[in-house]
């Protein structure tokens, strides 16, 4: 048998295939629609999701940053831990553990699209930050 043949079972694996307690272990961040905005403030919640476009619960550690003169906080009671820096433009943030979500307040007094990233941090898993969320303030 070739290399080639002794492969190929692997090289043609789908992500549909791929057991769930490993897919769910491959963090894909994923934003919602934001809100309107209300009193400089515009809210938007950041989802976990698996490569197949599906839910996780998971706590999840990240950094979010954002541009301009933007601040960013948890909404009130919304799901979701702010680790450290509550009030800035760069926040470490966990997701809620039991819907993967983490609910995103970002203040903003100037007129501007203040742009959101996500990425990893030092206790983060497997997690692909490839999105981000725009916020047009004052429009």
């Amino acid at each position: 048998m070739s290399v080639a043949d002794a492969v190929k079972p692997v090289q043609e694996v789908t992500m549909s295939e791929l057991a769930a307690d490993f897919i769910n272990n491959i963090g894909v961040v994923s934003w919602g629609t934001p809100g309107a905005e209300a009193d400089d403030k515009i809210q938007v919640t950041l989802q976990m999701k698996n490569p197949k476009d599906e839910a996780v619960n998971t706590a999840e550690r990240l950094r979010l940053t954002c541009s301009g003169s933007a601040t960013m906080a948890l909404k009130a009671a919304g799901k979701g831990t702010v680790l450290s820096g509550s009030g800035t433009a760069d926040m470490i943030i966990e997701t809620d553990e039991a819907t993967g979500q983490f609910d995103l307040e970002v203040t903003d007094a100037a007129t501007e699209t203040a742009t959101v990233l996500a990425g990893p941090t030092q206790g983060s898993g497997v997690v692909s930050c490839r999105d981000s969320v725009d916020l047009t303030f004052g429009a």
